[in-house]
C-alpha cells in the first residue's frame, strides 16, 4: 500500500492528498498507475480500454421528454475533454487527474444529500433545480414514504419517494419545497465505461456534522445494462450516492457492496433515464395542475450549530455545520453565546427561543465568550424546513 501526497510517494495508507484540506481516498488501481510511472502521456493506451458494451447502444433513445433539461448534460466530443480512461503514467498524468478532481468536487459534495428514513440512513444527489434526487430503492422503501433530506451545511428538508424499481435498485425521491437547489445533472452520453475514472462520494456510517461527504477516486471494472463494477471503497451509509465522471456529471448510483468494500455495484445513469416516467409515476409535483401540486412546506430560520447549556449563564456550541450561516460568520465549537440580538442568553432554550421571531435571510447579531474574551459576530441566518 502507498500514500501519495502532493505527488510524493510514502508507505502507509493508501489516500491521495490533493490540498491541505481535502483528502481523497484512491483505488489500488492509481497506486498501480503510479508505481509505473513512466515517459507515456493519458492518450496513447485508450484503445484498449474503451470496450463497447450494452449499456451504451443508441444512447439517444434513452431520454425521456418528461426530464427537466437542467438535469441532463451531453458531451460534444470536439469541444468537452475526453474523459480519463487510462492509468497515469507520467507526474503530469498524476497532475492533469489531480486538478481535473480538485474542480468538481465542491459542486459535487453540495449536491450530495444524506437520506434518513426511520433510523435507517444512506446518500442520493441532486440531479435538478427543482429537487429530483437520485438514489437506491433499498434506502427508501415504498413509493409515498416521507424522508428526511440533510444537505452538507446542516439543513434539513422533508421530501417523498415517487417511484421505484425494486429490481434495479433504483429510486426517484423529490424535495418537497420549491427549490432551487444545487444539483449535478445526469449523463446522456459518454457514459461509464471500463477504465474509466469514476468519482464516488457518500455519508459512510451516516452523517456527521464534523465533515462533507467522504470522496472515493477509482475506475470503472466493468458494466452490464443494469450494473457497473468499480473499485470505488463504499460502506454502510454510501448506498445511494452518487457515482460521478470527471466531466461533472451523475453516471450511477451505488446499490451493494461485493465480497470486499472496494468492489462494489451501482445502478447506471441510464436506468434512470430509461424508465424516467415509470420512476415518478407517483409524482404529485404536476405544476400545471392546481389539485396535483403540494403547497411547500413553511422555511423556517437555521443558525446551523449544535449546543448545551454552558456552566453559568450562556449556550456552549458543541458543533457548528460546515458552510452554514454559524461557520460563515465565524462561530466556532466551544464559544459560548451569552446574547443574540440584544437578548441574555442564559440557556439553550434562550437562544431558540430568541430565534424564533427571526426569518430565513435575516441578520442578527450574537455576542459569543472566546477564551475571555468577548466578540459580536453578525449572522445571515439559512433556511431550513424541518
Amino acid at each position: 500500500m502507498k500514500k501519495i501526497c502532493n505527488g510524493t510517494v510514502k508507505a502507509g495508507c493508501l489516500l491521495i492528498v490533493f490540498s491541505s484540506l481535502l483528502v481523497v481516498e484512491i483505488s489500488s488501481s492509481l497506486a498501480q498507475g503510479v508505481s509505473d510511472l513512466g515517459s507515456k502521456s493519458l492518450g496513447t493506451s485508450r484503445t484498449a480500454l474503451k470496450i463497447a458494451t450494452d449499456a451504451n447502444v443508441a444512447e439517444n433513445d434513452l431520454v425521456a421528454d418528461q426530464i427537466p433539461k437542467q438535469a441532463l448534460k451531453q458531451l460534444d466530443p470536439e469541444i468537452d475533454r475526453i474523459p480519463f480512461d487510462d492509468l497515469p503514467l507520467s507526474p503530469q498524468d498524476l497532475k492533469l487527474l489531480e486538478e481535473a478532481t480538485i474542480e468538481l468536487i465542491p459542486d459535487y459534495q453540495a449536491a450530495t444529500v444524506n437520506i434518513q428514513v426511520g433510523g435507517g440512513q444512506g446518500s442520493g444527489v441532486v440531479i435538478s433545480p427543482e429537487g429530483h434526487i437520485l438514489t437506491a430503492a433499498h434506502v427508501v422503501g415504498e413509493v409515498g414514504n416521507s424522508v428526511v433530506i440533510v444537505f452538507t451545511d446542516g439543513r434539513r428538508h422533508r421530501a417523498t419517494v415517487v417511484g421505484l424499481d425494486v429490481r434495479a435498485d433504483a429510486a426517484i425521491v423529490r424535495l418537497d419545497g420549491k427549490g432551487p437547489y444545487k444539483f449535478i445533472p445526469m449523463a446522456t452520453n459518454e457514459f461509464a465505461k471500463p477504465g474509466r475514472w469514476v468519482v464516488a462520494i457518500g455519508h459512510p456510517n451516516g452523517y456527521e456534522t464534523s465533515r462533507l461527504p467522504v470522496i472515493r477516486l477509482g475506475r470503472t471494472l466493468s458494466i452490464t445494462p443494469r450494473t457497473i463494477q468499480t473499485d470505488c471503497s463504499l460502506v454502510g451509509g454510501d448506498s445511494g450516492g452518487p457515482l460521478f465522471d470527471l466531466n461533472g456529471r451523475v453516471v450511477g448510483i451505488h446499490s451493494r457492496i461485493g465480497v470486499s468494500n472496494s468492489i462494489n455495484y451501482h445502478v447506471p445513469v441510464q436506468v434512470y433515464l430509461k424508465d424516467w416516467e415509470e420512476l415518478n409515476e407517483g409524482d404529485t409535483h404536476d405544476e400545471d395542475s392546481d389539485n396535483n401540486s403540494k403547497p411547500a412546506p413553511p422555511r423556517k430560520a437555521y443558525l446551523g450549530i449544535r449546543g448545551r447549556d454552558a456552566t453559568g449563564n450562556g449556550c456552549i456550541i458543541t458543533e457548528v455545520s460546515p458552510n452554514g450561516p454559524a461557520e460563515d460568520a465565524g462561530v466556532k465549537p466551544g464559544d459560548i453565546i451569552t446574547k443574540c440580538d440584544g437578548k441574555n442568553v442564559k440557556n439553550f432554550r434562550d437562544l431558540v427561543a430568541a430565534l424564533k421571531s427571526n426569518q430565513p435571510e435575516d441578520e442578527i447579531k450574537i455576542t459569543v465568550r472566546r477564551k475571555n474574551a468577548m466578540k459580536e459576530l453578525t449572522v445571515k441566518l439559512g433556511a431550513t424546513e424541518l
